[in-house]
């Protein structure tokens, strides 16, 4: 890789260990951490050994990963990247449980009870119907139970083929080229990717590093972010930040990694063979309910056969004798205590939280067990992220603005002539026609209804607010034609700041069979991402991949939420061959939200090519023309830029390596300027709300449940789609 921020090196071991062991007088900031380690003993050594030692031990290399055939070989000798499913309960120790607790042992007794008032209390003549009365009380007590047993084994497969529909995908080098597998086909030596929002699939050491902060608190308790490094931290192969654990969270960067340990064999899956069956099922919401219930009826029970008795010990077998015998009074409670027990209630329970699972599973809503499904009960908020969720997650860039009135419509795409139909595909076309427009009419019917229900017939509906005609504006449609170099610029950086790459991809959809699915090559990346590569490649028609490479980047600090930005150095191509290394220019890309960009720039372009000092004015035209966007439901990204010789730019980060060794903590932007940027201009996106969403809030509303909107877009955008 060219990214000097993204640094490869591995400890090596000193060949004078033992002599620098034993000079206590020694003090240095860099301590040698392998000098008194006999790694022959040691069971965990791969966050110690050289990087060039792990690759030979698992016949990989940064820059190709595996090959198909060391694939095939390392599945077959260390298996699936899955844990091992907990030991599926014996029928026979469900049905034991379910014979005798809960409920059953009441009727246990009330069985036993009723064997007794036919015999020895019945004699000399024992009734046969107290007989028959403990026969059904036994058939009651096996069926209820065989019920129980079914309805728990239904329900467990039917929660674990839930968690087979939809698999996760990871991104890996193989062969020399990236590409996304099933995490499950995931072996010890593979080169995976990481980016901001992933999860790890695998224990993996850190061979590339870009601001990568990971979260470990699923496995530490450690709630804070950890710095991940390149170099060996600890001897201890947990407390170590050049290791990754399986299912860690990535909150922060890019970088790549080296897959050492996958399924049972990774830290968690050694903990869990550990916690294995340990633990019994979480007490939730119901489960108190009905068992306060339960509580509740059995005190009952017990308080109306205790005046029963009472009643006919101090009254009845006194002065009516013969009204009610010993064995009758026996009968009697028996019969009271299978009237009080709801004894089909566990069977009722299970039969419908599992009705609800499939419901879920048939909403496209996959649960993880039971219990999740028995707390839907006590949700009061839902707290939902808008990308994707909210709406369609088919983020397009619609307008590229620049100074204080240029803007640029992208064109939309051009559909090719369709070819002429016969009569069964022009039958076909009106019958379809048909049941469009009464859909439609229905849908507009049903909606009309809903916003006088609410009182709000004036809902907000997007509407475009720029001028945003290019024939008006005198600016070509075609983006090559268009000289304006506050426009190029902008071209340019979409195309260099910018992470989205065409990758293999496995497209899983939900119940399909992994061996099932089909690569097909696809833009890989955020959608804001995703949407400038398209806007470069299929809008614009810039070769993106030819633009990248005679502009290599040097470095890149990832987008995060904390900073809202994102920053690339490239190298620009010179137009003379003969101009000295250290004179090229560096180009410095800064991308983000704008109310953070432009408060990092001091000058802006013009529409002229001039280069302007950025004024207060200015910047509120600038946050004007923002607010005027984001009110219609647009979301905006902004763009600045700073140029530097490749000799200022070296000096520079220098100077930053400098501060780092005396200050450690005060790598926040990895050597770049904070500010003094220039100013080039806005993107604005669009992203519309998915038809369904309306329904569904008014439906969470009726419910008493708050519907609350996650996002990091501008106050003023997230207000236009929550609206809509």
């Amino acid at each position: 890789m060219d990214n000097p921020a993204m640094q490869h090196d591995g400890p090596r071991v000193s060949t004078d260990a033992h002599h620098r062991r034993r000079s206590k007088a020694r003090q240095d900031s860099s301590v040698d951490l392998w000098a008194t380690v006999d790694k022959s003993r040691l069971d965990q050594d791969a966050h110690i050994i050289p990087l060039d030692d792990l690759y030979q031990r698992f016949h990989t290399d940064q820059r190709h990963g595996l090959s198909s055939g060391h694939v095939a070989d390392a599945r077959a000798q260390y298996g699936s990247n899955k844990l091992t499913p907990p030991k599926q309960p014996s029928y026979i120790w469900l049905l034991f449980k379910e014979l005798f607790m809960g409920f059953n042992i009441i009727l246990w007794f009330a069985g036993v009870l009723a064997f007794l008032a036919w015999k020895p209390f019945g004699e000399p003549n024992p009734p046969i119907s107290n007989l028959a009365l403990g026969v059904v009380l036994l058939l009651v007590i096996t069926c209820n139970s065989v019920l129980n047993v079914y309805q728990q084994l239904k329900s467990i497969k039917i929660v674990a083929a839930f968690s087979k529909l939809l698999p996760t995908l990871a991104t890996v080098r193989r062969d020399g080229s990236e590409q996304q597998v099933v995490t499950d086909e995931i072996v010890p030596g593979d080169i995976i990717l990481i980016r901001m929002g992933d999860k790890l699939p695998a224990d993996c050491r850190f061979i590339a590093c870009d601001g990568l902060k990971v979260n470990t608190s699923e496995l530490t308790g450690e709630s804070k972010p950890i710095t991940a490094s390149v170099r060996c931290s600890s001897e201890v192969f947990m407390e170590s930040t050049n290791i990754g654990f399986y299912s860690t969270m990535v909150e922060q960067g890019t970088g790549e990694a080296v897959v050492i340990a996958t399924g049972d064999n990774t830290v968690l899956g050694k903990m869990s063979k550990l916690t294995r069956g340990s633990s019994g099922d979480e007490i939730t919401g119901l489960h108190r309910e009905v068992n306060r219930f339960v509580l509740f009826v059995l005190v009952c029970t017990v308080i109306a056969i205790g005046i029963l008795w009472i009643t006919w010990g101090a009254w009845l077998n006194k002065d009516h004798a013969a009204f009610l015998s010993y064995n009758g009074n026996i009968v009697n409670s028996i019969g009271m205590i299978v009237g009080f027990l709801p004894v089909g209630l566990p069977s009722a329970v299970t039969l419908v939280l599992t009705i609800v699972a499939k419901q879920m599973y048939r909403q496209r809503v996959l649960v993880k067990s039971l219990q999740i499904v028995e707390t839907f009960n006590a949700v009061s908020v839902i707290a939902t992220d808008k990308t994707g969720t909210l709406t369609q997650n088919k983020m397009t860039i619609t307008h590229l603005l620049w100074d204080t009135h240029g803007v640029y419509k992208v064109p939309l795409p051009k559909h090719e002539a369709a070819k002429p139909e016969g009569l069964i595909q022009t039958i076909r076309r009106l019958s379809s026609g048909v049941m469009d427009t009464a859909r439609r009419l229905s849908v507009g019917a049903a909606t009309m209804v809903r916003k006088l229900s609410t009182g709000n017939i004036n809902q907000p509906q997007r509407m475009p607010s720029l001028n945003d005609d290019n024939e008006k504006n005198n600016i070509p449609n075609e983006a090559s034609e268009v000289q304006i170099q506050a426009f190029r610029d902008l071209l340019l950086g979409a195309a260099l700041c910018n992470n989205a790459e065409k990758q293999m991809v496995q497209d899983a959809q939900i119940g399909q069979d992994i061996s099932q699915m089909k690569s097909e090559l696809r833009v890989v990346g955020d959608a804001a991402d995703t949407a400038l590569y398209h806007l470069c490649v299929d809008r614009c028609f810039v070769d993106i991949e030819k633009v990248r490479q005679v502009n290599p980047r040097l470095r890149a600090l990832p987008f995060n939420s904390a900073n809202k930005f994102m920053i690339t150095a490239n190298q620009l191509e010179a137009a003379d061959p003969s101009v000295p290394e250290r004179d090229r220019t560096v180009l410095v890309t800064l991308k983000g939200a704008p109310d953070i960009i432009i408060q990092r720039c001091s000058a802006y372009k013009t529409e002229a090519d001039d280069i302007a000092p950025l004024t207060e004015e200015m910047k509120k035209s600038l946050f004007a023309r923002q607010e005027e966007l984001g009110k219609s439901g647009y979301r905006v990204i902004a763009m600045c830029q700073l140029r530097y010789t490749r000799r200022q730019y070296d000096d520079m980060m220098e100077k930053h390596k400098e501060q780092l060794r005396s200050n450690p903590q005060s790598d926040d932007l990895i050597g770049f300027a904070p500010n003094g940027y220039c100013f080039i201009g806005l993107f604005s996106l669009l992203d519309p709300p998915r038809p369904e969403v309306p329904d569904a809030v008014i439906k969470a509303r009726r419910a008493q449940i708050r519907v609350a909107m996650v996002t990091g877009d501008h106050p003023t955008t997230a207000k236009a789609i929550a609206k809509q």
